[in-house]
């Protein structure tokens, strides 16, 4: 499973509908929730859009993510391309 974290609440739906064509799971975090520790800490890897988080979930993914050794891939635009480019990064060589 892979860890969206921020992004743009208006196109949630188009960032799991890339997921899926890419037979990949996600679960999206634009806020800190409880037990957001729990939540990413057995995730493949967490994709961090620095532009639209806050900074306390930033660093709280940071560490969760050195803590579990979990790839963390920051992207500062939102956009479909760049989660489209991150998702090519997690997966080697997809389309």
């Amino acid at each position: 499973m892979i860890a969206i974290i921020g992004g743009i609440k208006g196109i949630e739906r188009e960032y799991k509908n890339l997921m899926d064509e890419h037979n990949l799971r996600c679960r999206i975090y634009n806020k800190t929730c409880p037990a957001f520790q729990k939540k990413i800490k057995n995730c493949e890897a967490c994709i961090l859009f620095t532009n639209t988080v806050s900074h306390k979930l930033s660093l709280s993914c940071t560490k969760i993510c050195k803590k579990n050794n979990i790839k963390l891939i920051r992207v500062h635009s939102s956009s479909l391309n760049k989660l489209r480019e991150s998702l090519c990064e997690i997966c080697k060589g997809c389309s």
